[in-house]
């Protein structure tokens, strides 16, 4: 039996333990709706940019920057290839005699450029990229005659470019247009999204 002059419970002592009493009002929870966060103090709803048209949606954009990054990467090989077998590019020339710095950097430029304008929403990115392709094809076309495997690879690394390009037409938007064919204002549509 407990006493009557003895508290009990978690204010009081439980086993000979001394508890600290209960709090007499908790503070009210700190909780942040959703709804808020993509809201400026104003209470006026975050600028979302509208997509333009011959932008890419964000799913091909990030296909498109990664495949120009691998055509970055695959000629960094050649390179790399180039140097380790002794065998130059007409980009790189000789190691004894090597060409300008500005040249051996040459087929890099079209990656870099498209890498940088599908973070940046570049618009008619794929025919940017079909251009690109071009560019790395005529440098893989100018080493068939001096070394021509290398040559061939810079060739499929030129038309697989070619291919993500053409293929990322699909999820470019456009401007919507009505049933009679006169162009509407203000709507995109896409693919791939």
């Amino acid at each position: 039996m407990a006493d009557a002059g003895r508290p009990t419970g978690l204010g009081g002592i439980v086993g000979g333990v001394a508890m600290w009493p209960p709090p007499s009002e908790l503070p009210p929870p700190m909780v942040e709706s959703s709804d808020d966060a993509d809201e400026p103090r104003g209470g006026q709803p975050a600028p979302v940019d509208d997509p333009r048209p011959g932008e890419l949606t964000a799913g091909w954009a990030v296909v498109f920057g990664l495949a120009w990054l691998g055509v970055g990467v695959a000629m960094a090989a050649v390179w790399t290839a180039s140097r380790q077998l002794g065998l130059s590019t007409w980009w790189l020339g000789p190691a004894a005699d090597p060409r300008p710095i500005f040249v051996n950097l040459l087929p890099f430029v079209a990656p870099i450029v498209l890498v940088a304008g599908s973070m940046n929403r570049l618009r008619y990115l794929p025919w940017w990229g079909v251009a690109g392709a071009a560019v790395t094809a005529a440098i893989g076309l100018g080493d068939l005659g001096r070394v021509r495997g290398f040559g061939i690879v810079e060739l499929l690394i030129a038309a697989a470019a070619a291919a993500v390009s053409l293929a990322a037409l699909a999820g470019m938007y456009r401007t919507g247009t009505t049933t009679t064919g006169t162009t509407t204002t203000g709507t995109t549509t896409g693919g791939g999204r």
